[in-house]
């Protein structure tokens, strides 16, 4: 009789198993290299489900797909910055750690995560790290004799029309904060808003023109044989543009550089929590980030940080006073706005 019912048993595991999530779509907001084919394949076949992808370039369409009530996402990469303001905004969920038994693969550079301020609110873990980098400076090594020592080289004459910039308000904003000296990349007071603006339009002048994506950037820098760029995917646009063939160096100027951390992190709405934990699991198995490194170029975090990792003035990206305002600004001064027209355009976000 008992042998009957455990075969009784198996069969019905054997039944419904494989079935238990085949009608449902795991929905992921990624970042471009993230989730290679083959890894999302590997994870579909693991667990019988299906993984719908939607890729962003940016933090300004992050935020358009997670704000559009007309979309729907289970799981999303965003770097901890952004991760802390959707907590504020209760747009992610606390993350169930006990879960993820992949965690003990992580470095101890994130955890305890609970106690991680990148990564949790009140003890709650809301974001698994994933991979992370710094965001330095580019530079042609055929036509900068020397690396640059500064970030007042994007702004240099010597180099006018041979700077590729990147398109974006939020971090376009603290780098101009850096350059000027300025304490606080990420929370500025509205008096130095004309200040910033003067140097978002000196660097709009002194650019050839702003990317969006790595591939761009690496067409761009290459055919136009430019000399410096902002690199605001750090280490990925490195690896892309040395796999071209272009002889670039990286550095991380004397005022320091922007640094993200990318999670993993469960929106408030997902259908498929349960799914969306087995995901961040299986992301963090070593031979995944493995081709993080190997493919792209990218950092991972299960690795201890480098000597040179550790000893770089790196500032880790942090909520700032207004993303809204910086993005409007900088919008006007890419336009083609003067500064009096860019000033006029921010004034509804200051108080």
């Amino acid at each position: 009789m008992k042998t009957l019912l455990v075969a009784l048993l198996l069969c019905i595991s054997i039944t419904i198993s494989p079935n238990v999530y085949s009608k449902n779509t795991l929905k992921v907001l990624s970042w471009h290299g993230y989730t290679d084919q083959n890894v999302v394949t590997a994870f579909k076949t693991k667990h019988r489900i299906d993984v719908e992808i939607t890729y962003i370039n940016n933090d300004r369409e992050l935020r358009n797909h997670i704000e559009d009530s007309n979309k729907q996402y289970d799981v999303v990469a965003l770097n901890s910055a952004e991760l802390r303001r959707y907590i504020k905004l209760l747009k992610v969920d606390p993350i169930n750690t006990s879960k993820i038994s992949n965690l003990k693969w992580l470095s101890d550079q994130f955890t305890p995560l609970s106690s991680n301020p990148e990564t949790s609110y009140s003890s709650d873990v809301y974001g698994i790290p994933y991979t992370f980098s710094s965001m330095g400076l580019i530079y042609s090594k055929d036509r900068v004799d020397q690396p640059p020592r500064t970030w007042r080289a994007l702004w240099s004459q010597i180099y006018q029309n041979k700077v590729l910039g990147y398109d974006g308000g939020t971090h376009n904003v603290s780098l101009a904060a850096i350059a000027l000296g300025l304490p606080d990349p990420f929370q500025i007071p509205s008096q130095h808003d004309k200040q910033i603006a003067e140097q978002l339009i000196t660097l709009r002048e002194n650019a050839l023109t702003f990317y969006d994506s790595v591939n761009e950037a690496t067409e761009l820098f290459n055919k136009f044989e430019l000399s410096l760029m902002f690199a605001n995917y750090g280490h990925q646009q490195l690896n892309a543009l040395r796999k071209s063939g272009a002889n670039v160096g990286y550095i991380i100027p004397d005022e320091g550089a922007l640094a993200w951390v990318d999670c993993w992190a469960i929106l408030a709405d997902s259908a498929h929590t349960d799914l969306a934990h087995l995901w961040i699991d299986f992301l963090l198995e070593p031979w995944v980030q493995r081709s993080l490194i190997d493919r792209h170029g990218l950092q991972s975090s299960l690795g201890q940080f480098s000597q040179q990792t550790s000893q770089e003035k790196l500032i880790w990206l942090s909520p700032v006073e207004s993303g809204s305002k910086r993005e409007a600004m900088w919008n006007a001064v890419y336009s083609g706005k003067s500064l009096s027209t860019v000033l006029k355009h921010i004034e509804r976000f200051t108080p």
